[in-house]
């Protein structure tokens, strides 16, 4: 019984990879390795920017709690310290699935002169359903006249359920 099963689920598997936007083994896992979890400074030569003044931080994601079928995330770039003429931030989120994890929005905000953006990343989701979630930022910033660059990314250790 056990091999009939088996071989029926190695069929279906095989009938439904060879459908249009079917996951393959090829794209296992479309998210890009960032290393640093929920903040991550902009490696500049201030002292005073480099102590959690002036980086990348990213939220924890989580079912929304005012839109039904989201999950939110925010993302922002910012700088206390120095003169920043340029400001950008871009959020992407993932949810987990069988073979990594599935890209599912993409959200920028910027370029601003501003020394602080922000973007809610809100991917949407079907209420009931059970994932882990990830969302990666990226920010660009110029300050005192030199450009920065800094990633970082959050990600829920255990499924969370869409609301």
């Amino acid at each position: 019984m056990n091999s009939r099963f088996i071989l029926v689920a190695a069929v279906v598997a095989a009938m439904l990879s060879a459908l249009p936007g079917a996951a393959h083994a090829a794209d296992a896992d479309e998210s890009t390795h960032v290393d640093s979890r929920g903040f991550s400074e902009y490696p500049t030569d201030d002292t005073a920017a480099r102590s959690g003044n002036c980086g990348v931080r990213v939220d924890l994601p989580h079912a929304s709690r005012t839109t039904p079928g989201q999950i939110h995330t925010r993302v922002e770039s910012f700088c206390r310290t120095g003169v920043v003429s340029s400001n950008q931030i871009t959020g992407k989120s993932y949810r987990s699935r069988w073979y990594g994890w599935e890209h599912r929005k993409t959200k920028s905000a910027g370029p601003k002169t501003t020394s602080w953006i922000r973007v809610t990343v809100d991917p949407s989701c079907e209420p009931g359903t059970w994932h882990r979630w990830r969302t990666e930022g990226f920010g660009r910033a110029v300050i005192n006249g030199r450009p920065y660059t800094a990633a970082a990314y959050n990600q829920n250790d255990k499924e969370i359920k869409c609301r």
